[in-house]
């Protein structure tokens, strides 16, 4: 007797491992989750023929609010619950486990393909680059949460996935870049704009998946299957990467180049640059020390840095060059080397 948290893969029945299927067919008894993700209809009717009057399906209020009883029958005979994906990356099913491990009831995990991974290799973008994942509900509550974490991640040169609501049908990719349009109006933040280079993913690991990337103002005119849809909006990009976007996915030359981060952190970048470059302009040298040019080279060398990674996408690169820069004019000017004021040091 054992409760078994078995992960279905992606929702067709292509990507059932063999242990999941050994599992599904000893269960005495499995309760089918019908509300973490999409499962294809033919998946389903091939889980009722395995096994007939004993496949349950279980809404969300079935899994959260019964576990108690369910974990007891697993005391008792070989109970499943069967999940899309890996059951453990939906926090419900690890308090599943968590309550098991309470009562001292024996627990396996069968672990699938989930669609996190999936849709990051579908991307062709790098996955340790990944930083925040966030979803947006049909409803579009918490979508301010998802712009500014997408922002955040960008800070960091990192790239953001989004995972778009399966329930009642799914929420679609222009749908959603609509509700973050919205949140653009409202914030001003330079993120959601025509050009933004992002990537559509629909559908994969079924037959009919769509990966695409473009800018934006192309995502809301493209043709998607029906959902589960999500959107990744990628960071700083490596060269291989942005090779893979254009020859694998379609992206044109001309939106990869674009691609740079949202206009508020280039914008500052910016103006720190040129503080420096107006501070050198207009530097008196107090001391003619062969020591105090050397310092004064190795400020020009970081701010030629800066100005490099800032052309490159590298934000936080070019960030730590020109504070590298200041903090070395600095320095002069209070030990009494140099004479300059700064045109502005506001963040």
């Amino acid at each position: 007797m054992a409760l078994y948290l078995v992960g279905l893969g992606l929702g067709s029945s292509g990507y059932l491992t063999r242990m999941a299927m050994e599992v599904i067919a000893k269960s005495d008894k499995a309760y089918l989750d019908t509300y973490t993700s999409f499962l294809e209809p033919e998946l389903i009717e091939e889980l009722r023929i395995i096994l007939g009057s004993r496949l349950i399906e279980a809404d969300r209020r079935l899994l959260e609010e019964d576990v108690s009883r369910i974990v007891e029958e697993a005391g008792e005979r070989d109970i499943a619950i069967l999940v899309p994906g890996d059951p453990l990356i939906a926090t419900t099913h690890i308090s599943i486990i968590i309550e098991a491990a309470r009562r001292g009831v024996k627990y396996h995990v069968i672990h699938g393909v989930s669609a996190h991974s999936a849709l990051i290799s579908a991307s062709c973008l790098q996955a340790y680059k990944f930083g925040k994942i966030v979803t947006i509900p049909r409803s579009g509550v918490g979508v301010e949460t998802c712009y500014r974490a997408i922002l955040e991640n960008m800070e960091r040169g990192l790239h953001t996935l989004i995972l778009l609501d399966t329930a009642d049908g799914g929420l679609d990719i222009p749908s959603a870049i609509k509700m973050l349009m919205r949140v653009e109006d409202e914030f001003g933040m330079g993120l959601i704009t025509p050009e933004r280079l992002v990537i559509c993913l629909a559908r994969i690991g079924f037959g009919d998946e769509f990966r695409w990337a473009g800018s934006l103002a192309e995502a809301l005119e493209r043709n998607y299957p029906p959902p589960p849809h999500s959107i990744i909006f990628p960071g700083s990009l490596h060269f291989s990467e942005a090779e893979a976007l254009e020859t694998l996915l379609g992206a044109s030359p001309r939106v990869i180049e674009q691609h740079k981060p949202p206009w508020i952190i280039w914008q500052r970048l910016q103006r720190y640059i040129e503080n420096v470059e107006n501070a050198l302009r207009g530097l008196e040298l107090i001391d003619q020390s062969s020591e105090v040019k050397e310092v004064l080279d190795l400020v020009e060398r970081y701010l030629d840095d800066s100005r490099r990674f800032l052309s490159g996408g590298r934000g936080l690169d070019s960030l730590a060059a020109i504070s590298y820069a200041e903090g070395l004019l600095d320095c002069l000017r209070m030990l009494g080397r140099v004479r300059f004021s700064w045109s502005s040091r506001q963040g």
